[in-house]
C-alpha cells in the first residue's frame, strides 16, 4: 500500500519557489503519494571518467508491474480524499478531480511527455507524473565499493559515508540516518 500524505501549505511557497512561478495570493494544498520500498530498480553508469560529466541514470520506476499497481491504488485513495465530504469545503466546487489532476500535469515535475487522457487514466497519470524527490542513493554499495567500515575497497585512508552507501531506502529523508552513521564511524 502506498503512503499518502496531505500537505496544506501555500502553493506559492512550495511550487512557486521550486518552479519559479508567480502564484501570489493563491492558497492551496498538495496531496503526495510515496511508494515505499519500490520493487523496481534502476541503474547508474559512468559514461566517462570525467567528473564534470553526468552519469547515465535509468530509473525504471515501473519495471515491476506491482509498482504501477501500487501507484494506481495510491491515486485511488487520493481521489477518495478529494471527493470526501470533509474536504469538500476546501475544494473549488467548479473543479473536478480530473481538473485538479490536470493542473498537476501542467507543472514541470519531470521531463516525461504528458498525455491528454492522463487525468482520466490513473496508470497513465502515474507514468506522466512519476519522479524521485531528491534522495538518490545506492551508488557506492557496501561490499561492492566500500567495506563494512565504509572504507573504499582498494584505497587506503578514504571512507565514503553518505547516502550513496545505502542499499535500501530508509523511507524518508536519509539525513538523520547519515548523521548518526557519520558520528558512529
Amino acid at each position: 500500500m502506498p503512503w499518502v500524505s496531505l500537505f496544506c501549505y501555500k502553493v506559492k511557497s512550495i511550487i512557486g519557489q521550486r518552479f519559479h512561478l508567480n502564484l501570489s495570493g493563491l492558497n492551496g494544498g498538495l496531496i503526495l503519494e510515496n511508494v515505499m520500498g519500490p520493487l523496481s530498480s534502476g541503474s547508474l553508469e559512468l559514461v566517462t571518467t570525467n567528473p564534470d560529466e553526468n552519469p547515465k541514470v535509468t530509473f525504471n520506476y515501473f519495471k515491476d508491474p506491482q509498482n504501477l499497481q501500487t501507484c494506481v491504488e495510491g491515486l485511488e485513495t487520493i481521489v477518495k480524499v478529494l471527493e470526501s465530504k470533509s474536504l469538500s469545503k476546501f475544494r473549488d466546487p467548479l473543479l473536478s478531480v480530473q481538473d485538479l489532476f490536470a493542473l498537476v500535469l501542467d507543472l514541470p515535475l519531470n521531463l516525461r511527455p504528458r498525455h491528454v487522457n492522463a487525468p482520466f487514466d490513473l496508470e497513465q497519470y502515474c507514468k506522466d507524473t512519476v519522479m524521485t524527490i531528491w534522495h538518490y542513493h545506492g551508488g557506492c554499495q557496501v561490499d561492492k565499493v566500500v567495506d563494512h567500515n565504509y572504507k573504499v575497497i582498494g584505497v587506503s585512508v578514504l571512507r565514503i559515508i553518505d547516502s550513496s552507501t545505502l542499499l535500501n531506502s530508509p523511507g524518508t529523508n536519509p539525513k538523520a540516518t547519515m548523521m548518526m552513521l557519520e558520528s558512529y564511524i
